[in-house]
């Protein structure tokens, strides 16, 4: 990344597609804030492209979901985030496969959640992208999984509700990094996304 006038340093940073809203916006708002003489660049890709990046060295950091087990690649415990079951408030009776939404978080998700609901396996309709589940799921009533954080301020306002004596399941998120990369700037980007994470809390 060539550097713009004014610019000491370029930093490049990739985000899943399902993690980087809000945590993105709030790590560039960091910098903004924080490190206006450091360039940066923010890629949105699956987690697959991001780690390839990482390894090339096209990226100084990837943010992702669960751990990448690769040669020469470290991860760092971000967030400790948590899939919870809500439905729409007020929902009665038991969940419904016709109206519920099966939301693909990965394997080690699935197979939690088909062995506590094997009734649901078959949903309706099945999604690979969280952000899509909610939003249908607000628009026309229905059940899922999702990030804490963000049905958190669904829940507050009264549109959805969590469901009683569901299980909860682990969904952490990692930034990724070469053990080659560069210290410096490897800890102006930690501190700046664990700022980011505090506020998706």
């Amino acid at each position: 990344m060539a550097l713009p006038p004014g610019r000491e340093l370029a930093v490049t940073v990739g985000a899943e597609f399902s993690v980087w809203n809000p945590l993105m916006r709030h790590w560039l708002v960091w910098m903004h804030d924080e490190c206006p003489r450091i360039a940066a660049n923010v890629r949105v890709d699956s987690a697959p492209r991001l780690v390839e990046q990482v390894q090339n060295g096209s990226l100084d950091i990837a943010v992702v979901y669960a751990t990448q087990q690769k040669q020469g690649l470290i991860n760092d415990l971000l967030i400790d985030e948590k899939l919870v079951f809500v439905r729409n408030t007020g929902a009665e009776g038991e969940i419904s496969p016709e109206t519920h939404v099966r939301v693909e978080w990965g394997e080690d998700f699935l197979a939690g959640y088909e062995a506590a609901y094997p009734e649901l396996a078959h949903a309706g309709i099945s999604v690979s992208h969280g952000p899509l589940a909610l939003d249908y799921i607000l628009a026309v009533g229905g059940s899922g999984y999702f990030r804490m954080s963000v049905v958190r301020p669904f829940i507050a306002q009264g549109l959805l509700e969590l469901v009683p004596h569901s299980p909860v399941f682990s969904y952490s998120v990692y930034m990724v990094h070469s053990s080659k990369a560069d210290e410096d700037v490897l800890a102006q980007i930690r501190t700046g996304l664990r700022a980011a994470a505090r506020l998706c809390e």
